[in-house]
């Protein structure tokens, strides 16, 4: 007959092994090594256990009726006593009896012992299965989690070079926009040809327009690059073109300046005219007024336009219109003096010795001079010294050498 170890459960089958047995074996060995309970513990857990052992009745459950309920326990209790005794008492002939009596009770013996133990090992087996499909959920969860994480970081990277690559487009973008924006700049220059000739061919463009110096000023921007930038396609053909414009500019320029002086010149003929018609002789204070004040009012309209003209004189083409310039104000200038001039120095000689004379002639000619400068807004003093070559005052003192045999300072 097999022996059976003290406290093993006949039958029952063996618990399931399984990772939630064994994680809780190795906790539960872990928690008593770094936990271990004194003797003062040791000795409070036995005490307590003493005290739960017998548990009261409850509060509705009379004394009466558990001693009824223990008559009845102890009653059952002695029938299976008495029946125990009565099958032990059985008369046992053979050995065949003997095993039959003594699997009968053994079987028994299971039945009434190990019902309870079978029940826990049920629901243990219940509670580690589940366990086990916790744990398959955790652990497909974390798979979940790591297939997540590396797709997180495959959507990181895709992220991170789509903002590379923005960033590179956008520096490529500014680069392109700078590059446009310089070549246009550069173009301009060029396209501005169209304008300048549609400006200059218009009716109403005119030197004294309010567009007509800017549109100048632009048109020597656009001559200066293009000479300066030979190596553009087609920019001699623009570079012709852009002077053709000028040329036709600085003629007008010329042509107003010449009307300006002209109609200033008549209006000062006009006057000297209406001064002239009761006198012979043209007083200082009408030679002033019409002379120096009205000429001047009357050609001040040129002096903004010579003076862009004389601030670009360092390019040969405004120089020579500058020169032209000046050339026709000194001639209208000098036809409206020379007359009056000769006639004061005339004047001088029928009345004044020579010495006498020439103090007179140098010092009106002085005075001359100087309300020329004074009123002078378009002449550079350059230029003054050819009055004294045109007034001849030389001419007249000579006239008057041979007729003298002694002069008396």
């Amino acid at each position: 007959m097999a022996t059976v170890r003290p406290g093993t459960v006949v039958g029952a089958s063996p618990l399931v092994k399984s990772g939630a047995v064994s994680k809780g074996y190795s906790f539960a060995s872990t928690w008593e090594l770094n936990a271990p309970l004194t003797e003062q513990q040791q000795a409070a857990i036995v005490s307590l256990s003493y005290a739960v052992a017998e548990r009261p009745f409850p509060v509705n459950v009379s004394q009466d009726q558990s001693t009824g309920k223990g008559d009845d326990l102890s009653s059952s209790a002695e029938s299976g006593i008495l029946e125990d005794s009565t099958a032990i008492d059985a008369v046992l002939v053979n050995t065949h009896q003997f095993y039959k009596w003594f699997s009968d009770l053994e079987s028994a013996m299971k039945s009434e012992t190990e019902e309870k133990y079978q029940y826990y090992v049920s629901t243990l087996t219940e509670r580690i299965n589940t366990c086990d499909g916790i744990l398959n959920q955790v652990d497909q969860t974390l798979n979940l989690f790591d297939e997540l994480q590396l797709q997180h970081q495959a959507v990181a990277n895709k992220t991170k070079t789509l903002h590379d690559a923005c960033e590179r487009l956008l520096i490529e973008k500014q680069k392109l926009v700078d590059f446009a924006e310089a070549l246009r700049s550069k173009l301009n220059y060029f396209d501005e040809l169209e304008n300048v000739a549609t400006n200059f061919y218009s009716p109403n463009m005119n030197v004294g327009s309010k567009n007509f110096l800017p549109l100048l000023k632009r048109l020597d921007e656009c001559i200066s690059y293009v000479e300066s930038n030979p190596q553009y396609a087609e920019s001699g053909v623009y570079l012709v073109k852009f002077r053709q414009h000028q040329s036709r500019a600085l003629s007008m320029i010329r042509s107003h300046v010449l009307s300006v002086l002209r109609n200033a010149s008549s209006q000062v003929q006009s006057a000297l005219r209406d001064s002239n018609s009761n006198t012979t002789i043209v007083s200082e204070g009408i030679e002033a007024s019409v002379i120096y004040i009205r000429f001047k009012a009357a050609a001040g309209e040129l002096k903004l336009v010579l003076m862009e003209i004389e601030g670009r004189s360092s390019r040969k083409e405004y120089a020579d219109v500058l020169m032209e310039c000046q050339r026709l104000y000194c001639k209208h200038r000098l036809s409206l003096i020379k007359g009056i001039v000769h006639q004061r120095i005339y004047e001088f000689a029928k009345k004044e010795a020579l010495p006498s004379l020439t103090r007179s002639g140098c010092s009106y000619l002085m005075e001359v001079d100087l309300a020329i400068f004074f009123s002078n807004m378009i002449i550079s003093v350059i230029f003054l010294p050819s009055y004294g070559k045109k007034l001849e005052l030389v001419d007249t003192l000579s006239s008057h050498k041979g007729k003298l045999n002694h002069i008396s300072i």
